[in-house]
């Protein structure tokens, strides 16, 4: 079977279930912690609004950001992530076999991801169409387009699976992966890739 999404497991701590739409204190799943441009909440059967500051975002929601915006949310155990401009993030369901881990999708666009403390029990998973990366308490960001990924580390260890085979990524360090899911070569990312990130991103990552 091919591998079809990317997971990245990080420390996380317990979040209850909420869905998007109400003005929700920090600790249930995500919350907006900083919005520049435009940006919608959808959840799963409830519609969609403008997306603000202090807006959860919960299990089956989504978040998309218009071109040009960008969204930071803050979520349990200290996890945020920063979601770039015309890009798609879902809060996904918690699964029976897993109910401990936290889940989140990347469709399309880019994501900076950033851990402080957190509960060593807890695990987060975010999936993209096109690999599985496996991360424990680090800073990295992730590209998804026409279903291939790019996943960079900042700080920390990223391990990345794909169809072909599986890499190892220290700080500084990247990996394209295709579509249909072949990992190419870790290598060293130059200065204009990381800025090229950084500016899609902003100064929250």
């Amino acid at each position: 079977m091919k591998l079809r999404a990317l997971f990245l497991i990080a420390t996380l701590s317990s979040v209850p279930l909420h869905q998007a739409g109400a003005q929700t204190p920090l600790g249930n799943i995500c919350v907006i912690l900083g919005l520049d441009g435009t940006a919608r909440v959808s959840a799963l059967g409830a519609g969609g609004r403008p997306a603000e500051v202090g807006l959860g975002v919960g299990r089956n929601a989504t978040l998309r950001t218009a071109d040009g915006a960008r969204a930071t949310l803050q979520c349990n155990g200290g996890l945020r992530v920063v979601v770039g401009p015309g890009s798609e993030v879902t809060v996904l369901r918690i699964l029976e076999q897993a109910p401990r881990t936290f889940r989140l999708g990347i469709m399309q666009g880019i994501a900076g991801f950033i851990f402080g403390n957190g509960d060593a029990g807890e695990e987060v998973q975010v999936r993209t169409p096109s690999a599985v990366a496996a991360v424990r308490s680090t800073e990295w960001a992730m590209q998804v387009a026409s279903g291939a990924s790019a996943i960079f580390a900042r700080e920390g260890d990223v391990f990345v699976f794909g169809e072909t085979g599986t890499a190892r990524l220290g700080p500084g360090d990247g990996v394209d992966v295709s579509a249909d899911g072949t990992v190419g070569a870790v290598v060293q990312w130059g200065q204009p890739r990381i800025d090229l990130f950084s500016e899609l991103l902003g100064p929250a990552w």
